[in-house]
């Protein structure tokens, strides 16, 4: 399950990005920090699933929402 969430999230940040270089199609170093956000939200919803208080897909769909706002 959670690497199913950590696929998904993965996938999230390289559309994001337009960047999948890395390894697991992550997307690299520079292009992550090309963008101009502040990712306290979304490192909390992150945590929020790894502790497992919400369905991984809510949590995706809340990032999901928060990225596209940037």
């Amino acid at each position: 399950m959670k690497n199913e969430f950590n696929k998904k999230l993965i996938k999230l940040f390289s559309k994001k990005t337009n960047c999948n270089i890395q390894f697991n199609d992550c997307p690299c170093n520079t292009c992550f920090h090309s963008l101009n956000a502040d990712f306290k939200h979304i490192t909390w919803l992150i945590l929020l699933s790894l502790r497992g208080d919400y369905d991984s897909n809510i949590i995706l769909k809340a990032i999901e929402n928060e990225m596209n706002s940037l």
